[in-house]
């Protein structure tokens, strides 16, 4: 099968993969195959447009059988930026024997953010449901509506209660999943109806990496510092160190 049949069968509107497929320079041949696997196994059925970005990722607006949304990452596998993320692999005993070449370096980053992702939504934690993962390519849940990603907390109203919650999701995710997301920000928080949802978990760490509780103190700092600005009376970070860790 050559590259304008897989293309067929994965956009709906072919001209326009073809273009951004050249300036995104994100579907290689093998990438496309692996979002060929996933149709075949009817995690979804074709892709709409570009619906967030970054320097290590592109996520799409997938559409399934059912006509329901989901959201469809694509890593990118010739940004270099992984390998300045050696940190939040090597320390990480899930992970033993790590290949340094870039092809596999991205490849394992969909695979730890897709298990981190499973193991925070199988323990209760507010994420986006994982679907199905192949090569460095994700399908999860679509946070948002008609194609339209969820705003973050950046673009929402926020209340103390809001920041309560997600001070009790960073406490869940340590004491059940053991993990710590250790990128955590109002960038990577989602604000949908009544729900708050955590995403972008690539960098999160077992709760037993050596940076672990450098890693929590920062995503706590981070926290309080957006709620900070916004007004909201916060709680000094070595309180909310006690809290998640010690149940204080």
């Amino acid at each position: 099968m050559d590259r304008s049949e897989i293309l067929s069968k994965i956009w709906k509107d072919i001209e326009t993969l073809e273009k951004e497929a050249v300036e995104e320079e994100v579907f290689d041949k093998a990438t496309l195959l692996a979002l060929l696997k996933m149709i075949r196994r009817g995690s979804f059925s074709y892709l709409n447009g570009v619906v967030g970005t970054g320097k290590e990722a592109r996520v799409y607006w997938g559409v399934t059988r059912e006509n329901s949304s989901v959201a469809v990452k694509i890593f990118n596998i010739t940004t270099a930026r992984f390998k300045k993320r050696m940190l939040y692999i090597e320390g990480d005993k899930r992970f033993q024997k790590v290949k340094r070449n870039l092809k596999d370096l991205v490849i394992l980053w969909a695979k730890k953010e897709f298990k981190n992702l499973s193991l925070a939504y199988k323990n209760g934690v507010s994420v986006p449901k994982p679907i199905d993962i192949e090569r460095n390519v994700i399908v999860m849940e679509f946070i948002g509506e008609n194609g339209k990603p969820a705003p973050t907390l950046l673009y929402s109203k926020v209340s103390k209660r809001d920041y309560l919650r997600i001070i009790n999701m960073v406490k869940l995710l340590y004491k059940k999943a053991k993990l710590i997301h250790a990128d955590l920000s109002e960038f990577n928080i989602f604000k949908w109806k009544r729900r708050l949802v955590i995403f972008d978990l690539g960098s999160a760490v077992d709760s037993s990496h050596p940076l672990a509780l450098e890693f929590l103190r920062r995503d706590l700092e981070n926290i309080n510092r957006f709620f900070y600005k916004r007004g909201i009376d916060v709680i000094n970070v070595e309180d909310l160190l006690k809290r998640v860790v010690n149940d204080l």
